[in-house]
């Protein structure tokens, strides 16, 4: 989970880690994944619903 899905995808980016499913919307926030070094996926999503760190 992050605060700006677009801004960590960026640093990401900068620092050569490959992006593996472009973003997509959903009802509850902003969708993607990234690839780890072992292969696996590892998604990442905005929401867009409140969360407990915001209250």
């Amino acid at each position: 989970m992050c605060d700006d899905l677009d801004a960590q995808l960026g640093e990401l980016r900068a620092r050569g880690v490959e992006i593996i499913r472009p973003g997509s919307e959903r009802c509850w926030g902003r969708l993607t994944a990234v690839c780890l070094p072992s292969g696996a996926e590892l998604p990442l999503y905005e929401p867009r619903h409140p969360v407990a760190h915001s209250l």
